[in-house]
C-alpha cells in the first residue's frame, strides 16, 4: 500500500487526508502550512525507517512524548503542537503510527517489509551551504544540520577534473578540497572561475540542491556511500536480532541452546548444505540486505523555484522527474510558483499523449525525458488550512485552477484600462 498520513490541528494545518504518490507537491501562499506538511512527511518517513532498521519500537513505546519531541525539534516547529486536538496518523505496509495530544501509539504490521530509503529534506535556506564559516555553525539536531552534512559529503565527488554541469545555464560547479570552497566556472575556465559565495542568488539556491540531487541518484548508488559508525553499530545489532528471530529460534523451535553452540550448529549445517538452514539463512541475509543497503531516495524540496527565473523553474522540473519517473524516488515540493506548476502540467501531458507523438515532434519537447503518467502525481492546494486537489479527472492540473490565479493578479490591471487613452 501506499503510505497514507492524516494531519489535523498542527499548526496551519487544520486537516490534510492523502495517500503519498510518486510525486507530491503542495502549492499556497506563504504560511499557508506547506512546509509542515512535507516535514510531517519527512519525518514520519523517517521514524519508519528508525524503527525497521533497529528492529524495536522501543524508544518510541516507553516514553509518549518521544515521537512530538523529536519531531518539534529536528524539524524546528516549536509550538505547533498546541491545539487540544492535534492528531497526526500515518500507515504504511511496515508500521502504523498514532499521535494525540496525550497519545501515542506505534505497532509493527511487517517488521520485515522495509526497503532502507535515503530520506534527504532540502529546506529553502539551503543557501546558507555557501556561508565560509558554516562548519562552525552549532545548528543540533535538525534538519538543517542534516542536509549540510549531505552536502559536505556529496560535494567531495566533484573536483575541478570532474565537473557537474547546472541545467543549462551555461556554467558547471565543483569543489576545491584545498581550500575547502565551492566554485561555479564557465565550462571553458576562460571567463571567470568564482566562489559560490559571490555568485547569484539564484545560484546559490540551485546548486546545492542540484549537487544533491545527482549525488543521492547516482554516486551514492556505486559503492560510494557512507557508512558511519553509529549505522554500522546500528547494522552489527540489528544482524544479531535477525539472526535470533529468523534463523535461531525457528531452527531450534524454542529450544534455546548455548548461543555460541547454536551459531556453532548451523554454521555447520550450512557448510553441509542442509537445505532448511540456507532457507533461514537466505531469508536473513535479503531482509539484512533490504533494511542496510539503500535502494531509493526520498527528496522532500522546499521551494525549488526560489530565486530563480520562470525559463530555468521549467528546467529545473524537468531535471527533477527526468531523475524519478524510471525509478524509486520520490518527490515531494512544497511552491507558489505558477511556473512549477506549469512546467509539471507539461510532463503529466507528455505522459497522456507521448506514445501518440510523432519523433520529430516529441524531438521539439524539452521535457520528453520527464514525460509521467498523472496517476503518479498528487498536486494539492493549501487553503484554510486544508487541502484541496487541483486535478481533473485525467491528472492534469484544471486550467479554471491557472486562470483564476492569474485573474487576481490582472484584476487591477482591468479596472485601471478602462482610463487608458481616455
Amino acid at each position: 500500500m501506499a503510505p497514507k498520513i492524516v494531519i489535523k490541528n498542527i499548526g496551519p494545518i487544520k486537516e490534510a487526508n492523502l495517500d503519498l504518490n510518486k510525486i507530491n507537491v503542495f502549492m499556497g501562499p506563504q504560511s499557508s502550512g506547506k512546509s509542515t506538511i512535507a516535514k510531517l512527511i519527512s519525518y514520519c518517513t523517517w521514524v519508519e525507517k528508525d524503527v525497521a532498521t533497529s528492529q524495536s519500537l522501543e524508544a518510541y513505546q516507553k516514553d509518549k512524548n518521544y515521537f512530538a519531541d523529536c519531531l518539534e525539534n529536528f524539524h524546528r516547529l516549536s509550538g505547533y503542537f498546541k491545539h487540544p486536538n492535534r492528531y497526526i496518523s500515518y500507515e504504511s505496509d511496515v508500521i502504523a503510527v498514532e499521535y494525540s495530544a496525550g497519545n501515542f501509539s506505534v505497532r509493527w504490521k511487517d517488521r520485515y517489509a522495509y526497503k532502507r530509503s535515503k530520506i534527504s529534506y532540502i529546506p529553502s535556506e539551503r543557501n546558507m551551504v555557501i556561508l565560509p564559516d558554516v562548519r562552525k555553525v552549532e545548528f543540533g539536531n535538525s534538519n538543517i544540520r542534516s542536509f549540510l552534512f549531505d552536502w559536505f559529503d556529496a560535494r567531495k565527488s566533484y573536483s575541478k577534473t570532474k565537473k557537474m554541469s547546472i541545467l543549462n545555464l551555461g556554467i558547471d560547479y565543483y569543489y576545491n578540497e584545498n581550500s575547502d570552497e565551492d566554485h561555479i566556472l564557465s565550462p571553458s575556465g576562460d571567463y571567470y572561475d568564482i566562489a559560490l559565495s559571490n555568485a547569484s542568488s539564484g545560484l546559490q539556491s540551485i546548486t546545492p540542491l542540484f549537487i544533491i540531487l545527482d549525488y543521492l541518484t547516482s554516486l551514492f548508488y556505486k559503492g560510494k556511500e557512507n557508512i558511519s559508525f553509529v549505522l554500522n553499530e546500528r547494522r552489527n545489532q540489528t544482524d544479531w536480532i535477525l539472526m535470533e528471530e529468523l534463523v535461531l529460534k525457528k531452527y531450534f523451535d524454542g529450544n534455546r541452546k548455548n548461543i555460541k553452540d547454536e551459531v556453532a550448529e548451523i554454521n555447520e549445517k550450512l557448510s553441509a548444505k542442509d537445505e532448511q538452514v540456507g532457507k533461514l539463512v537466505a531469508e536473513w541475509d535479503k531482509i539484512m540486505e533490504n533494511l542496510f543497503s539503500t535502494h531509493n531516495a526520498q527528496f522532500i524540496i522546499e521551494e525549488p523555484g526560489q530565486n530563480l527565473f520562470p525559463e530555468t523553474q521549467r528546467d529545473l522540473v524537468y531535471h527533477l522527474l527526468s531523475k524519478c519517473v524510471n525509478s524509486e524516488h520520490r518527490l515531494t515540493i512544497t511552491t507558489h510558483s505558477p511556473y512549477i506548476l506549469y512546467a509539471l502540467n507539461n510532463c503529466m501531458l507528455g505522459g497522456l499523449v507521448g506514445d501518440k507523438m510523432k519523433n520529430a515532434d516529441k524531438e521539439k519537447v524539452k521535457c520528453k525525458a520527464s514525460f509521467i503518467n498523472p496517476q503518479n502525481v498528487s498536486v494539492y492546494e493549501i487553503h484554510d488550512g486544508a487541502l484541496k486537489p487541483i486535478q481533473q479527472d485525467d491528472g492534469l492540473i484544471s486550467a479554471n485552477y491557472f486562470d483564476a490565479e492569474m485573474k487576481k493578479l490582472m484584476d487591477d490591471f482591468y479596472v485601471m484600462l478602462n482610463y487608458y487613452g481616455v
